[in-house]
């Protein structure tokens, strides 16, 4: 966007230079403001009158295509439009994420730079999902494009030490736009269907926006496993394998409507919400076969389970845009509210079914958010875009669990927990981004954060607890953007940041959950309110080479000091039992390179003429200072991962494949804990066929490898080592999207 203002400007400059010297003197250039989106016409710009009493116009257009996010924004970020998001046919996020460059998906993981648990921020439409918002509930025709950021902007939380991703949904439109999809999916391990439809118009200055989606489908679940414990002699005083079969079904709607009101003034009227609602219906019976000795007292082996859940999300945001005081002021308040339930029924058994404890944990869990986000932008002298807002919100949930627990042929015990947290959130940020000439821009900002985090809970044997936790944290953020002189297409990058990662609710808490069988590997939790946010100095150097006909290669390097690191520590309590905890332990060092080309086929031989080509790699690396090496990788960190693309198109014809590679390794977690991370190889394929205009058709496939899901843990101290294996078998997952335009 600053490129294409640069040139406004210029052509505007040349323009000028053209007229006589005294309507040159009453003449002065308004500097581009680089907040302005690149859908709005720019205005024409009339010269003064000149002496012989003529009017001269100047008229200068600018086209939206002209501008390239990736190109011209000063703050770096990939975005994938919606083409793109639609391409394989996906039905969620995760899948879409998957290709992205950068970008790593663990289960539903996202990860930039390899980090996930809160390292990589997830925003949709620029703010935090509301409580109760299912990620699953996404489906790309939703999604009018993906922003993927590497470092941080003061606009943006700087809760972002690996990155940001930035969601945004669909919003109105300047054309009348019906069509349906109909969708299906499936493999040897579940079955799944889609049903979405899209509306909008636009009525004068009225505009709209409707989505209504409606999923449903049936999983299965087959897992086998083991677990052992040596002494450091060698010998095996415990072994058992296991076998897990379950299943369940899900249905869910989901329904996103949007309008938007352009006043003659250039004011707007924006309204927006969101309801989705789900139900869920899971069960299964795992059994264990014990070879050496026993695990726990009494040694459970065979449990049945059974969760039904669900819940509704409810969000409603209005918002105002005004021209006031030679700039643009933006508006947007918005309230949310949610529901969620869970019936856990648990039946755990020892051999022959001699002892038994029957479990029946019903929770609800009702949230709700209220929020107010401002920003105002103007352009100054010199080239200088200036912006200032304040974003502030508050957060509470209550959760009650309705506990009745049965031992043998004891008496049924009845218990009522409840918990009620509560998030403030304050924060205020400036930014100027100033266009010094054609080739350097610089972006400079501050964002200052407060979060204070109140929570009680009333559980049984401790009466009623209260915490209360305050941080705020203080970014400075400074990015810069060189363009090497004539059209070589050649920039440089260079950002400095400061961000954080806020610890979460449930590790502030005081509150301990307790399991039912406490082994090293299902061990209670516990919070701890003294935890501090950790906190990131950051360096990001990027080079970019744009090429002719979308072409493009792009070298980043970049590095993440952080202090206070949260590690999640096993420890053995007093009563003896194992308990995870979660503290600050020293510091932590990130890095990273990541690497990403694009190329037409055409530009590599003539008969390639209809191929488009990408590929990127990333390399990251990772130590804990409290935690000795090898492998301590922070938060499990992916080391290396890659992915490789081609698409083909003619005609009415369209194909591509897509390879996604993750490599794995042993992670060091602490003194004694240790886990296996799985190398991945995912290779996904689509065919596109348009019939006309109105009808085409889709088919995917995904996992065609048949990649399987396996686990391998362990710990170790001086009394010996336990060790936990599993293995979830998968297969590939077909689908068919009919998508028709009415």
């Amino acid at each position: 966007m600053i490129f294409q203002h640069r040139r406004l400007a210029a052509a505007v400059h040349l323009a000028l230079s053209t007229l006589p010297a005294a309507a040159l003197a009453q003449t002065a250039v308004q500097p581009a403001i680089s907040t302005q989106t690149a859908a709005e016409p720019v205005p024409a710009k009339e010269a003064p009158p000149k002496k012989d009493g003529k009017i001269s116009t100047v008229e200068v257009k600018g086209a939206a295509s002209d501008y390239d996010p990736r190109r011209d924004d000063t703050a770096s970020k990939t975005v994938m439009n919606a083409e793109e998001i639609r391409k394989y046919g996906d039905d969620n996020i995760y899948d879409v994420l998957k290709r992205a460059p950068g970008v790593t998906v663990t289960g539903k993981t996202l990860r930039m730079r390899g980090l996930g648990a809160g390292y990589t921020q997830i925003l949709v439409n620029g703010d935090r999902p509301p409580p109760g918002f299912n990620m699953d509930a996404l489906t790309p025709d939703q999604i009018e494009r993906i922003e993927i950021i590497r470092a941080a902007s003061a606009e943006y939380s700087t809760q972002a030490i690996a990155g940001t991703i930035n969601i945004v949904l669909k919003k109105v439109t300047s054309k009348a736009v019906h069509d349906l999809r109909l969708s299906g999916f499936r493999s040897q391990q579940s079955r799944n269907a889609n049903v979405g439809m899209n509306l909008a118009d636009k009525i004068d200055k009225l505009s709209y926006f409707t989505y209504i989606g409606l999923y449903g489908g049936d999983n299965d679940n087959h897992s086998t496993g083991s677990e052992l414990f040596t002494l450091p002699s060698g010998q095996v005083t415990q072994s058992r394998t296991s076998r897990y079969d379950g299943g369940g079904s899900y249905r869910g709607a989901v329904l996103s409507p949007r309008l938007n009101w352009k006043f003659p003034d250039g004011d707007e009227l924006n309204l927006s919400g969101m309801v989705h609602a789900n139900r869920m219906n899971w069960g299964g019976r795992s059994l264990n076969d014990n070879l050496v000795g026993s695990f726990g007292n009494p040694d459970y082996v065979e449990t049945l389970s059974a969760t039904p859940s669900g819940g509704w999300m409810g969000q409603m945001e209005l918002g105002w845009i005004a021209k006031i005081a030679g700039g643009k002021l933006d508006l947007k308040v918005s309230g949310e509210r949610s529901r969620n339930y869970s019936d856990s029924l648990t039946d755990l058994y020892t051999a022959g079914h001699a002892g038994s404890l029957l479990r029946d944990w019903d929770t609800v869990n009702r949230g709700r958010r209220t929020s107010l986000r401002g920003k105002y932008t103007r352009s100054l002298f010199d080239g200088h875009s200036l912006a200032a807002g304040l974003d502030t919100s508050v957060q509470a949930s209550d959760e009650v669990r309705n506990r009745n627990d049965r031992l043998n042929q004891d008496a049924p015990t009845h218990t009522i927990e409840t918990f009620e947290p509560k998030i403030t959130r304050l924060a205020g940020f400036v930014q100027d981004e100033w266009s010094i000439d054609k080739q350097l821009s610089v972006y400079l900002g501050a964002r200052w954060e407060g979060v204070q985090t109140d929570s009680e809970a009333n559980e049984p044997g401790t009466g009623k607890l209260s915490t209360k936790s305050r941080n705020h944290v203080l970014s400075p953020v400074a990015q810069t953007l060189y363009k090497f002189p004539g059209d070589s297409g050649r920039q440089l990058r260079l950002a400095l940041t400061r961000t954080y990662k806020a610890p979460e609710v449930g590790q502030l808490t005081a509150r301990r959950f307790e399991t039912p069988v406490n082994t090293r590997f299902d061990a209670d939790s516990g919070g701890n309110p003294d935890l501090r946010p950790e906190l990131a100095n950051g360096i990001d150097l990027t080079y970019e080479h744009f090429l002719k006909d979308g072409a493009m290669f792009s070298a980043s390097v970049s590095r993440r000091a952080i202090s206070d690191y949260i590690r999640t520590r096993l420890d053995l309590d007093a009563d003896g039992r194992w308990v995870y905890r979660p503290v600050n332990d020293g510091d932590a060092l990130v890095r990273s390179l990541q690497l990403e080309a694009k190329a037409p086929g055409k530009l590599l031989a003539a008969a390639l003429g209809g191929f488009d080509l990408r590929a990127s790699f990333s390399r990251n690396w990772s130590h804990v200072s409290a935690v000795p090496g090898p492998g301590n990788r922070l938060d499990g960190q992916t080391p290396m991962s890659a992915t490789a693309g081609i698409d083909y198109r003619k005609g009415d014809l369209t194909m591509g494949s897509s390879l996604s590679w993750q490599k794995g390794g042993w992670v060091r977690i602490s003194d004694g804990q240790f886990q296996y991370q799985q190398s991945r190889r995912d290779l996904d394929a689509y065919l596109l066929y348009k019939f006309n205009p109105r009808y085409q058709l889709r088919l995917s496939a995904n996992n065609i490898l048949g990649q399987d899901s396996a686990s391998d843990r362990y710990y170790r101290d001086v009394s010996g080592t336990s060790r936990q294996t599993s293995f979830n078998p998968a297969s590939v997952r077909v689908g068919v999207n009919l998508e028709v335009k009415l």
